[in-house]
């Protein structure tokens, strides 16, 4: 296939090798003062060297006092973040990809703790998120920051990025201005399009001015913010129509802190590609390139830049998960791709903490040097006991430093507990991981046995250097009075056919909720019970919050605070917090209590270098797994 995908393409004065870029997105790599590390050089570079043809350095704070925007973020209010950045910007550059970098200002989201100042706006109205009241800033104020993007601009051509990113997007401060719900000024800066405009357009221009026209200047904006009151695309196109004169380039996507979060990072639950329509009004409106973002992959990718809904195509947490991509279509070797599955674990859920980034399914993301795989000194015989998928990545990893590995799974199939998990349309992301992990052990020939339950002989007579114990978890059966009426949630996910008209599931964890969705979606009557005061509690919250708008819109019936005392045939009794029993009409119960570890007793002392990796060692996510699965085999081997 003739990717249209990796053609060339003229971006303000330079050309991009191909049309993909690499999304802006906070790594949490910078120091405190936001500096550039070791680590956050290697990220950048790793990415360029996959073939991105445009990368955009994340969201860069431009001053000293209040445009921090969270714990870690990157930053270019002083001169003396130069040096660092132009080493960002040589390892960018030296590896084929023009070199960008966004500035920001956080405004009114700014997180608590990100500066010790308060966070400012154009009026004081409080971002329901951060829970602060922002200050309304003064007309010398509001001059004092426009040239502070300018000055960090200029830093930028400094330290020799090919160009900026002016960030107008996601409700930070530039966007905040724009928008008619955050503001509410009745200066020169507020009321009509054209004044609410005004600071981004005074931004861009005196950024022009200090940077000239040879240096690429870009816009990032939310054509539409999702919440009442807010920006909405038509006016989106018309202020982007009114400066593309002094930009090189639009990029399109959607939201802000207070607008339902799976628009920015959307997750498995979303379809995606979900920005596309936004774009493709916006490249009506504009003679510009024009970005878009939205969980692309590289067919989805293909089919907008063929009918012509963008130009470029961003692609965020695809990069992470495999910073190659570009490389391997040009190779002609998409099957070899990581998929990103859209968990948003390590990418998303350790943002609000300030911890650094990661991926699910690519452990090395920010320790791209620590992680790298390369040939052990020594090759070691490695026998991995359990299929699933930390068994799976870890004998892969060893057989790719060399070792050689025997797999043995007591099941008929590889996958373990991702068997029943990839079976649902919201899970095709998950599978396309599960059929990677499949061609790459295939593609390895790693020796693999199974219907093989381990036995103490068996790994005695494989005589193993190394043994690596992956032998997951298993369903929890509560003790429930009539548990013996009920089923496990993977006997319902592996055929749908068994469960009646109505159904109780009995846990509102991820397992139960997902469960209850995937039966609604094939037209039961589904009623979640969960003992707890939330369903799916401490998951990445905007994963959560699209899984549970989802349950909605299936119209299923969650009780909260309940738990289940007796379970019958053709009922489930249920107590209240104040101790008030309601029986349920049932047709199947379903039991979705979560998982624990199995017994690894058995396995401990036959061979004097045992590791115990995944769910074996505590019922935990893919994240949890694919990472133990990584460091055993290449820091434990």
């Amino acid at each position: 296939m003739k990717w249209k995908l990796l053609e060339s393409i003229p971006v303000g004065s330079k050309i991009a090798k191909n049309r993909i870029v690499m999304a802006p997105m906070e790594t949490r790599l910078s120091r405190m003062d936001g500096d550039v590390t070791r680590e956050m050089i290697d990220y950048y570079a790793e990415r360029a060297k996959g073939g991105t043809g445009i990368i955009i350095v994340e969201n860069t704070f431009i001053d000293n006092l209040a445009s921090r925007s969270s714990l870690s973020s990157s930053g270019f209010y002083s001169d003396h973040l130069i040096s660092g950045k132009n080493l960002l910007a040589e390892a960018i550059k030296g590896n084929g990809a023009i070199a960008l970098i966004q500035l920001s200002h956080g405004g009114r989201q700014a997180r608590p703790g990100a500066t010790v100042y308060e966070p400012v706006a154009p009026s004081a109205v409080m971002c329901s998120v951060t829970k602060v009241m922002p200050h309304a800033l003064t007309i010398e104020e509001i001059t004092k920051i426009e040239d502070a993007f300018a000055e960090a601009a200029y830093r930028a051509k400094l330290a020799e990025f090919d160009g900026v990113e002016i960030h107008g997007a996601h409700g930070y401060l530039v966007c905040s201005f724009l928008s008619p719900l955050t503001n509410q000024r009745t200066d020169k800066y507020g009321g009509d399009l054209k004044n609410r405009g005004r600071f981004a357009t005074n931004i861009i221009n005196k950024v022009r001015e200090r940077v000239g026209r040879d240096f690429i200047v870009g816009y990032r904006i939310s054509a539409t913010e999702y919440v009442k009151g807010g920006l909405e695309l038509e006016d989106a196109c018309s202020f982007v129509s009114s400066i593309q004169d002094n930009i090189d380039y639009i990029n399109v996507s959607a939201g802000i802190y207070e607008s339902p979060s799976f628009w920015v990072s959307a997750s498995t639950y979303i379809a995606p590609g979900q920005l596309i329509p936004l774009a493709s009004k916006m490249k009506k409106s504009v003679n510009i390139p024009v970005i878009t973002a939205g969980s692309f992959n590289p067919e989805l990718a293909e089919k907008a830049i063929r009918e012509d809904n963008a130009d470029l195509i961003a692609f965020g947490r695809a990069l992470i998960a495999d910073p190659f991509l570009p490389e391997k279509l040009l190779k002609g070797n998409e099957l070899d791709i990581r998929p990103c599955i859209r968990g948003n674990e390590g990418c998303v859920s350790r943002f609000n903490s300030g911890c650094a980034i990661r991926c699910e399914i690519n452990p090395a993301c920010g320790r791209e040097a620590q992680y790298r795989i390369c040939k052990a000194k020594k090759s070691k015989k490695v026998l991995i006991i359990g299929g699933g998928i930390s068994g799976m990545e870890a004998a892969r990893i060893a057989l790719l430093m060399g070792h050689n590995v025997t797999l043995i799974e007591k099941e008929n199939k590889l996958g373990g507990h991702l068997l029943e998990s990839i079976k649902q349309e919201f899970k095709a992301d998950l599978s396309d991981y599960y059929e990677w992990l499949l061609r790459q052990l295939s593609k390895n020939k790693i020796k693999i046995s199974l219907n093989t339950c381990a036995t103490a002989d068996i790994i005695t007579r494989e005589k193993p250097d190394a043994l690596i114990i992956a032998i997951g978890s298993e369903y929890i059966f509560p003790e429930i009075a009539g548990i013996n009426n009920a089923i496990r949630a993977d006997e319902v996910l592996n055929n749908i056919s068994i469960a009646g008209k109505r159904v109780v599931i009995v846990g509102g964890g991820l397992i139960g909720a997902e469960t209850a969705l995937s039966l609604a979606m094939e037209k039961r009557t589904v009623t979640i019970v969960e003992m707890q005061n939330e369903i799916v509690k401490g998951h990445e919250p905007g994963t959560r919050e699209s899984l549970i708008q989802r349950l909605k819109k299936e119209q299923i019936n969650i009780l909260i605070n309940h738990t289940v005392v007796e379970i019958g045939s053709g009922f489930v009794k249920v107590r209240d917090k104040n101790s008030k029993i309601t029986s349920l009409d049932t047709d199947t119960t379903v039991i979705a209590a979560g998982l624990v570890n199995r017994p690894i007793e058995e396995f401990k002392g036959i061979i004097p270098d045992t590791i115990f990796i995944g769910d074996c060692t505590e019922a935990r996510k893919i994240y949890n797994c694919v990472d133990e699965a990584w460091n055993a085999a290449i820091n434990r081997l």
